[in-house]
């Protein structure tokens, strides 16, 4: 039986690993993505090769990630595939499209508002929706599922953790924001606090006596936070490294911080930990061994503050970047 993985570039390496599994699962499988080296020949048509793949296949699953969607030909090649495999199976009332939402798309979102609403979509870091393919693969299209197909499905799962962990963007999956202690009078919030991002650094500039005043209530708190919609999921780091740490750059600007708190929020706004960090004029290289939070509440993380008082600043104005975000 043959399978078309329809895919963005950029989510080539999950894709492959993907189609290593299905074929790895039954000899009688033999799954087409365009990714995989030699899959079309050189000198070909690109777009005659697909067509002739899809009128040899006898299932179709796009990928769907934020990346399929930004690309044209992946968006086309999802419209002519469902058109092309309705007027194929459509008669003999087969299942000719089967959808994976790629994280962070989730099922619900991978096909709401289209005309493909109504199709039943899975999600790739999820092994009970795997199963289900894999039982429809097994009794509707007869292909014969060889043993160990629990130990690779496990192991395929923790292939793709690692890959979405190491490609995991903090910053980008965040929401930034500033706040202070607003029972301060202030004119406007960036009086007080500001920040811009460029290139995945966030430069933050703050004032605790923005108007000079000679007796100034200061704000007892300034902070730059990630906000996540949903949780993030910090806790699966250790289970591929148990010496994962977080790690920023923090570079002072004005030689006026002495030294950052980082308060990492789960569920609820409670606060799992908080580390003081001290903070020299220059670049900082920083990092919090992830093993010292280790905890359940790790795995929903909900803020990542990053937070300065009065006191761990030696003039009332300055300027810093947080900048290198990673889990490493």
């Amino acid at each position: 039986m043959r399978i078309f993985i329809s895919h963005a570039t950029k989510n080539k390496e999950v894709v492959l690993k993907f189609a290593e599994f299905l074929e790895s699962v039954s000899s009688e499988i033999e799954v087409f993505c365009s990714s995989e080296n030699g899959s079309i020949k050189v000198g070909k048509d690109f777009i005659k090769t697909i067509f002739e793949e899809l009128n040899s296949s006898a299932l179709f699953i796009p990928v769907l990630s934020k990346e399929y969607y930004e690309s044209r030909f992946c968006m086309i090649e999802l419209g002519v595939a469902y058109s092309y495999f309705f007027n194929k199976y459509e008669k003999e009332g087969e299942e000719y499209i089967m959808p994976f939402a790629l994280h962070p798309v989730t099922r619900g979102q991978a096909l709401s508002g289209t005309p493909m609403a109504n199709i039943q979509t899975g999600e790739m870091n999820d092994e009970d929706d795997i199963k289900s393919l894999l039982e429809y693969l097994s009794a509707e299209k007869g292909v014969h599922i060889g043993a160990g197909v629990n130990r690779k499905l496990h192991s395929f799962k923790a292939e793709l953790d690692q890959i979405f962990l190491t490609k995991q963007n903090i910053v980008e999956l965040a929401r930034i924001g500033t706040y202070f202690d607003d029972s301060i009078d202030f004119k406007r919030k960036e009086d007080v606090v500001s920040y811009s991002v460029k290139d995945n650094a966030i430069i933050v500039n703050y004032n605790v006596n923005p108007y000079e005043k000679m007796e100034v209530k200061k704000p007892n708190f300034i902070s730059m936070v990630l906000k996540y919609v949903d949780t993030i999921d910090l806790g699966r780091y250790l289970d591929f490294n148990d010496a994962a740490e977080f790690t920023f750059v923090l570079t002072s600007f004005t030689n006026s911080l002495m030294r950052i708190y980082v308060e990492f929020k789960y569920t609820g706004q409670s606060v799992l930990e908080t580390f003081k960090l001290p903070v020299v004029y220059g670049e900082n290289k920083l990092s919090i061994p992830l093993k010292e939070m280790r905890s359940k509440a790790l795995t929903q993380i909900k803020e990542i503050c990053f937070v300065i008082h009065p006191e761990d600043v030696v003039e009332e104005e300055g300027m810093f970047q947080i900048g290198e975000i990673r889990i490493c």
